[in-house]
């Protein structure tokens, strides 16, 4: 035993070994100044703390609790009627009676009113949205809503291109989700034909998804983004429908249900959150173990003779692949199945005789149901990271697949945890996220097993990456209910420990895990974390209190911010240098890495836009800045910062004058006034911002 719990075990022995390391140091020692210059450097590339919380925010959506088949939810029936037109056959079906129930339940996602305006205004409209968000009950709630008489279905094959107005009667018609080999001759042309056709009180409209494979980009023009309304008021309304409101209000009200709710409708479709009121319709006493059970044992004997047979280890590694790194391109996810290979093969398997043709790509997606798709992840400066990456077809799949391997194949478990060791070693950022991610899901299974098999050893090493590591598996396992005193008990602990900085680190990295999920914007013990290791000596420390409070400015879009800002004020003006220190450095690093892209397109920092939207943070703002450019050690650096401010800022077309804004309340004195003129001056590869800059100066004569 050891003071943080069993020794390792199962695999922990063949721990990589620049990542089972004591508390030692392998670097030279780094001051603030030190940590200012790497801080200020990320002002020319910044976005790394968006872009880390983005791509965690889809690991988490990807293990989202297992879907189940839709259509019998939504209404939708093959039985369709045969229309005769001049150049084709029409497939076509009224509306049944279960889509009109089912309508009579429907919840308005956001941005509701645009998609109603854009189908009264037009007669042909297409929605887009991801799996999952409900689309076809938008446009079946939006045509009904127009009030145009029969509401029909096309047969999902029908050629758009040979369909006329005169195929469609009065009313609205609905196409769902064209298969692909359709959506790729959809055209624009086709569409603006047919809204010419489509006289008198006749609509169209079409629901896609973003992998559908559209190729022609003037559709955008006829394309209304769709998203999904609130997985949690979709339960409330159908199992309001399904049984009396008095004992709907009374289900959703009992704790034990209402975790449960908490627990399945995180990142949950609607098709999921119906079949979730479905099964709290019917449920007996008690009511969330009922549930719970019924749950569980959906799929599961499917799924392992699903996984059981597949052709050979090299399908099945790739299947475990696509499950922990599934949204990550297709090739790093094939070369991670082959490192897991590798390790799970005999040692005494025959030679294979090697061919560049063992099988394709696409048929070895086909063979475990995965696809490749558009990257969902945010870009750093707008957009969506470029490429196409491979997912499970079927939502929920991956957390199933993970758990069934894990809890079944006892004698893998020691090679799939150092497999989850080497990904988390991976050059590629994503890859790391992705692999914590996934041991989190593992954890919450088996805590102490994993804790001191690899989590333990994360948290206690050199690399601040696998720290990291430990702190996002740590926050997942914290999501679930029963563990999360075992986890904010072994983070407080090693916050407090007084001989090993790494973990105490390791602890400043993991505040998430102290966040209250019914409570959206009570971090209280988060800060009372930050705040208990603001003082402390060590570099990593400092580093990483300074890495998560920039993060509390940036988590759940800005929930946190001015909780965040107010306590690095309250740091730069204490009375213990080192606290004022982390302060500094931690509102510099908010500077210089914080920004996202604004309306016009152009990259805006985060304190920018704060500044210019609450007046109470502006202020906040204005003094952090004030002592940050007065500092003896950390001048320069803001100083650097500013500069790359003004160069992003410099093509934005009110940019150059918000900077000068702001800086001109930032000179609460002459000195600073002097500091402030200086900087702007040098700004010769940012000449607009540096004139609007010295110009505001200028007009504000009368200092304070």
């Amino acid at each position: 035993m050891t003071a943080d719990g069993p020794e390792p075990q199962d695999g922990a022995a063949d721990e990589p070994e620049d990542l089972a390391q004591p508390d030692a140091e392998d670097r030279e020692p780094r001051d603030a100044q030190d940590l200012g210059r790497e801080f200020s450097q990320r002002a020319a590339h910044p976005g790394e703390t968006g872009e880390r919380l983005g791509a965690e925010h889809d690991a988490r959506s990807y293990f989202a609790r297992a879907t189940v088949t839709a259509d019998q939810f939504v209404g939708r029936d093959v039985n369709y009627i045969t229309v005769t037109g001049a150049v084709t056959r029409i497939r076509l079906v009224a509306l049944t009676e279960e889509d009109l129930a089912l309508d009579r339940c429907f919840v308005p996602p956001a941005r509701f009113g645009l998609a109603e305006a854009a189908v009264r205004e037009r007669r042909v409209v297409v929605l887009r949205g991801s799996d999952g968000t409900g689309r076809y009950a938008l446009a079946r709630r939006l045509l009904l809503g127009l009030a145009l008489g029969t509401v029909q279905r096309l047969h999902p094959e029908t050629d758009l291109g040979s369909l006329t107005g005169a195929d469609l009667g009065p009313g609205g018609h609905l196409l769902a989700d064209p298969p692909p080999q359709a959506a790729e001759k959809l055209r624009a042309f086709d569409i603006d034909r047919l809204a010419t056709e489509l006289g008198g009180d006749r609509r169209l409209v079409i629901t896609t998804t973003h992998t559908a494979g559209l190729t022609d980009p003037d559709l955008e023009r006829h394309i209304v983004d769709v998203s999904p309304p609130d997985p949690h008021e979709v339960l409330r309304s159908h199992l309001t429908a399904k049984v009396t409101p008095v004992r709907a209000q009374h289900l959703l009200g009992d704790p034990d249900v209402a975790d449960l709710c908490r627990d399945q409708l995180r990142d949950a479709s609607p098709a999921q959150a119906v079949r979730l009121a479905c099964l709290l319709a019917i449920a007996q006493d008690p009511i969330a173990d009922t549930v719970r059970a019924q749950l569980a044992m959906q799929q599961v004997p499917d799924l392992e003779r699903w996984f059981t047979g597949m052709a050979d280890l090299a399908t099945q590694t790739l299947a475990i692949a696509v499950a922990t790194l599934g949204g990550e391109h297709y090739d790093l996810v094939a070369n991670s199945a082959e490192l897991l290979t590798r390790r799970l093969e005999p040692a005494d398997q025959p030679a294979r005789t090697p061919t560049p043709f063992g099988g394709t790509r696409s048929g070895r997606l086909r063979a475990i149901g995965a696809h490749l798709v558009r990257s969902e992840i945010p870009a750093r400066h707008g957009g969506t990271a470029p490429g196409l990456v491979v997912r499970f077809q079927e939502r929920g799949l991956a957390r199933r697949l993970l758990l069934l391997v894990w809890e079944e194949y006892d004698e893998i478990r020691p090679n799939l945890l150092t497999w989850l060791r080497l990904c988390v070693r991976s050059e590629v950022p994503t890859v790391r996220i992705r692999a914590a991610v996934t041991t989190g899901i593992l954890a919450a299974e088996s805590f102490d097993q994993i804790r001191s098999a690899i989590i333990l050893p994360w948290a206690r090493s050199n690399d601040d990456e696998a720290r990291d590591a430990a702190a996002t598996a740590l926050s997942v396992v914290a999501e679930r209910g029963e563990l999360r005193d075992a986890v904010t008990g072994l983070v407080n602990a090693w916050s407090t420990d007084g001989t090993r900085p790494l973990l105490r680190a390791t602890a400043a990295r993991a505040w998430r895990v102290t966040l209250k999920e019914d409570a959206a914007r009570d971090c209280d013990d988060a800060v009372t974390l930050l705040k208990r290791l603001a003082d402390d000596d060590r570099a990593e420390v400092k580093e990483a209190v300074c890495t998560s409070v920039a993060e509390m400015l940036e988590y759940r879009d800005g929930a946190f911010a001015s909780v965040a800002l107010s306590l690095l004020l309250e740091w730069v003006t204490s009375r213990r240098p080192g606290v004022r220190v982390t302060g500094r450095l931690g509102f510099l690093l908010a500077a210089a890495d914080l920004g996202q892209v604004a309306a016009d397109g152009a990259w805006r920092p985060t304190l920018l836009r704060h500044a210019e939207q609450d007046p109470a943070m502006a202020h906040e703002i204005v003094r952090l800045w004030h002592a940050t450019l007065n500092s003896a050690d950390l001048h320069e650096a803001a100083k650097d910062v500013l500069g790359e401010w003004a160069r992003l800022l410099e093509e934005t077309p009110s940019g150059p004058a918000l900077l000068g804004w702001l800086l001109a309340a930032v000179r609460f004195d002459r000195r600073t006034d002097r500091i402030v003129r200086i900087t702007a001056s040098r700004w010769s590869h940012a000449p607009k911002s540096m004139a609007a800059v010295i110009a505001a100066l200028d007009a504000r004569r009368t200092l304070r």
